[in-house]
């Protein structure tokens, strides 16, 4: 005879929040007092006023295909199969993650797509992937979310 003061239901009701729980806070703990620090980004003000390249990485659909399997592997729970930040993971935490389809992902340069993919964002859940993932795939990540913000704004490039 097994003892079961739970029903299954109400086991896992209770486990997957302690869970997202945990890896939001070791998310947070990872991101905000590991040696390496993400460094402050310039505000948008300050981004909007100096002209940017927004095609420092080529857009061509090897690149893109590349960038979309590490995208599927590792950023699809959070900012969801279209990049609109609708992921199953999002409405667990707070912020929500970006609509990298928008404007506002548009505006950003290049090399500020890979430092954010680089070293997180300090006071979300967005953790660096420099320890994890090599500078050429960290590119590749960003051609693929570059080839998002195009396909958000109704601008697909063909090659």
């Amino acid at each position: 005879m097994t003892w079961a003061p739970f029903s299954g239901a109400t086991v896992t009701a209770v486990v997957v929040p302690a869970g997202v729980g945990l890896a939001a806070v070791l998310a947070w703990l990872i991101t905000d007092i590991s040696p390496g620090d993400a460094p402050e980004l310039p505000a948008m003000e300050r981004e909007q006023a100096a002209p940017q390249a927004q095609l420092e990485y080529d857009l061509d659909p090897v690149s893109v295909e590349q960038g979309r399997v590490y995208y599927a592997q590792l950023c699809i729970p959070c900012h969801g199969v279209r990049g609109d930040g609708l992921g199953e993971w999002a409405y667990r935490v707070v912020p929500r993650p970006a609509n990298l389809t928008d404007s506002r992902t548009r505006k950003r340069s290049d090399t500020q797509l890979y430092e954010i993919i680089s070293e997180g964002l300090r006071g979300t859940a967005m953790i660096g992937w420099k320890r994890q993932l090599s500078e050429a795939q960290r590119r590749l990540l960003v051609v693929y979310v570059r080839s998002l913000s195009r396909a958000g704004s109704g601008k697909v490039q063909h090659e």
